[in-house]
């Protein structure tokens, strides 16, 4: 196999804040991530990329048959193209859907913002399929300017963050089983869902996680 001519490797979730604070349309990032990818030259990061599990909803419509199979890529940034060697960033992407443990996550989605002027091309780059049509969504910022989700610690909650106005978003799914088996997919190769003693969700539901058989 031929080797990459980049330098790709795993990171900490601070490494993709800082970079979306400076390059990234949303203006910054999350605190935490399943995954964290960046990709380096001369010691400093030009590209970076984040994964985790989307909201409830938004992974039922991608598996309403396991919604817990679900990752996605929640932040994709680069520096401008003139600072860095790295020519295109669908490459490095395509590396990380091999290097995420699809036995676990074998549904993987994404969204390319039309308002921020993305259509997918990385995506269609990287093998991903485009879903439905693009969707109109609220945007919601904090005060400094920064794009956040209203969707937070398990719950929606607009009270401490700004409307401005909405725009249109395009869904792009990637699977390594046929959709509507996630379930069994997840079953063949190991995985169980079993609860967490002590710990309950904020519905007052008992809590659970994913263990995968020895």
């Amino acid at each position: 196999m031929k080797a990459p001519q980049y330098n790709l490797t795993t990171c900490k979730p601070v490494v993709v804040k800082k970079l979306c604070e400076r390059f990234h349309g949303y203006g910054g990032a999350g605190n935490s991530f399943t995954y964290a990818f960046a990709v380096w030259e001369m010691g400093e990061p030009v590209a970076a990329y984040a994964w985790q599990p989307p909201a409830p909803g938004a992974a039922a419509s991608v598996a309403p048959e396991e919604p817990s199979a679900v990752l996605m890529l929640s932040r994709m940034v680069a520096t401008p193209k003139e600072t860095r060697a790295l020519n295109h960033v669908a490459k490095p992407l395509r590396r990380q859907m091999k290097l995420i443990d699809r036995t676990r996550w074998p549904a993987l989605v994404t969204y390319s913002d039309l308002g921020q002027g993305h259509l997918g091309h990385v995506y269609k780059c990287s093998g991903w399929e485009k879903v439905g049509e693009p969707e109109r969504r609220p945007v919601f910022e904090l005060a400094d300017g920064t794009r956040v989700s209203s969707y937070s610690n398990g719950k929606h909650d607009t009270s401490e963050i700004i409307r401005k106005g909405h725009t249109f978003v395009q869904r792009w799914e990637h699977w390594i089983t046929p959709r509507g088996t996630a379930g069994i997919w997840l079953a063949i190769h190991g995985w169980r869902r079993v609860p967490v003693p002590g710990k309950v969700w904020r519905s007052g539901n008992q809590a659970h996680t994913w263990e995968r058989a020895a």
